[in-house]
C-alpha cells in the first residue's frame, strides 16, 4: 500500500512520482528502438511542463511535442539540443525560426497561402485521417502539397497522422481501416519524397503493433504518464505515476433518518458511520469519481456516499473502529489506479487528472531514483 503522509486534517495532496515517468520514458525509449516523441501538451497531461520534460529528457527523450506554441517556447528555453513539434497549424513564423520549432503543414491551401513566409522552418506534412482536425484530406492532395513544397523549397522533413480510432476495438475493425489508409497514403508519399521522420502511432497504436514498418517515431502521451490506453493493455512496464489523496477529518454516527451534506444527499437508512474527507469538487476531484465509486482507507475500499466543494463523504461499516481521524483517504495511487475508473466510465485518464487544482492541493514531486 502507498503511504504518502498520515498526519490529522493534513491538507490534501497530489503527488507525483517523477521515478514513475522516468521508468516509463525508458521502456517506451525502448519500445521504439530510440524513436519515442513524447507528447507533453496541456501541461504535460497536468503533470507539469518542467518537472516533465526534465524528467524525460534525464530518461534519453530528445524529441517533443505539443499542441501550443508557448509551450514549445518553454521547451526550447529548457533544453537547445531537442527537437520540439507543435501539432496544431502555427503561423508565426518569425517564433517558428527563431527558436527552432518543428511545424504542421496542414493542408496544400495553408502551403499557397503562406509558403513565401515558410522559409527556413522544419515541417511535417499531416495527413487528417479520420480525426479530420486538420491536414491533407486525399491523397492527390498529399501529393500535390509535396511537390509545390519542393518546389517552393519548403523543409519538409516529416510526416504524420493520429490514428483516432487504436484504442477503439469496435466490430467494423475501424482502427484497421484507417491504418491501412494512412499506409497506402505513406507508400505514395514516399516514392516522391524522402522524409527523415515518419510518425503516427500514439500509445494505443504502439502499444497494439510495436513500431510500424517505414516508421521512424512513435508519439506517445498518455502511457508516458503511468495509465494504460486501453483495457487489457500490457501492465508489465507500466508505471502508475499519481497518488491523490486527503484525510478523515472528522467521523459522525447517523441515526436513521439523520443526512449529512448538501440538501440531505445522503440520508442514513440504518444507523451509520461516516467520514468526512478533506477533498471536494474544487479541489478537481471530478463529482463523477466520486458518486458510486470508492476510496482506500488503509489498504481497505469503501463507498463514497456524499461530495461538497471542499469535502467528500466515506460511509463506514457500522461496529468498525480502524478509521481514524488523520487517517489517509486515497482516490488514485497505486492500489487505486486512475485507469481503473477510466474502465468503469468516470472518463478518460486525461479527463480526470486535467482538473486536479494545483492551488488547493500540495504538490509533491518523488524524485527519479536512478537517473541515466
Amino acid at each position: 500500500m502507498q503511504k504518502i503522509y498520515n498526519k490529522p486534517e493534513s491538507n490534501p495532496r497530489l503527488t507525483i512520482d517523477l521515478d514513475a515517468l522516468h521508468k516509463n520514458a525508458r521502456h517506451l525509449i525502448g519500445m521504439t528502438g530510440g524513436g519515442l516523441i513524447a507528447v507533453v501538451k496541456n501541461d504535460a497531461y497536468h503533470f507539469g511542463l518542467e518537472r516533465a520534460v526534465e524528467t524525460f529528457y534525464q530518461a534519453g527523450v530528445r524529441f517533443f511535442a505539443t499542441t501550443s506554441l508557448r509551450d514549445s517556447i518553454r521547451i526550447r528555453d529548457l533544453y537547445d539540443d531537442v527537437d520540439i513539434f507543435m501539432l496544431n497549424p502555427c503561423r508565426d513564423f518569425d517564433s517558428l525560426r527563431d527558436y527552432s520549432i518543428t511545424a504542421t503543414l496542414a493542408s496544400l491551401d495553408f502551403l499557397r497561402e503562406n509558403k513565401d513566409s515558410m522559409h527556413d522552418i522544419s515541417y511535417h506534412l499531416e495527413w487528417a485521417g479520420q480525426m479530420r482536425r486538420s491536414g491533407c484530406r486525399s491523397k492527390k492532395e498529399v501529393l500535390e502539397t509535396i511537390r509545390l513544397a519542393k518546389e517552393s523549397n519548403i523543409k519538409l522533413d516529416g510526416i504524420w497522422t493520429h490514428f483516432s480510432w487504436a484504442d477503439e476495438f469496435d466490430q467494423e475493425n475501424s482502427y484497421e481501416k484507417e491504418k491501412s489508409d494512412w499506409l497506402d497514403i505513406l507508400e505514395s508519399a514516399q516514392k516522391i519524397h524522402k522524409f527523415k521522420v515518419v510518425q503516427a502511432q500514439n500509445s494505443a497504436s504502439l502499444q497494439r503493433d510495436g513500431l510500424l514498418d517505414n516508421h521512424s517515431h512513435a508519439r506517445v502521451g498518455i502511457s508516458l504518464y503511468g495509465c494504460p490506453p486501453y483495457k487489457g493493455a500490457d501492465l508489465t512496464n507500466n508505471h502508475h505515476a499519481l497518488t491523490l489523496s486527503g484525510s478523515i477529518i472528522s467521523i459522525k454516527d447517523l441515526e436513521i433518518g439523520e443526512s449529512i451534506g448538501y440538501c440531505s444527499s445522503f440520508k442514513a437508512d440504518k444507523k451509520s458511520r461516516v467520514g468526512v474527507i478533506n477533498i471536494g469538487y474544487g479541489d478537481g476531484l471530478l463529482r463523477k469519481r466520486v458518486m458510486g465509486h470508492d476510496v482506500l482507507i488503509n489498504g481497505r475500499r469503501y463507498p463514497l456516499v456524499s461530495m461538497m466543494m471542499s469535502h467528500t463523504i466515506v460511509l463506514l461499516n457500522e461496529d468498525d473502529n480502524s478509521v481514524k481521524v488523520g487517517d489517509q483517504a486515497i482516490f488514485y495511487g497505486q492500489d487505486i489506479p486512475v485507469y481503473e475508473y477510466t474502465f468503469k466510465g468516470v472518463g478518460a485518464n486525461s479527463e480526470q487528472i486535467s482538473p486536479l487544482n494545483f492551488q488547493t492541493l500540495d504538490l509533491i514531486y518523488l524524485p527519479v531514483k536512478n537517473r541515466l
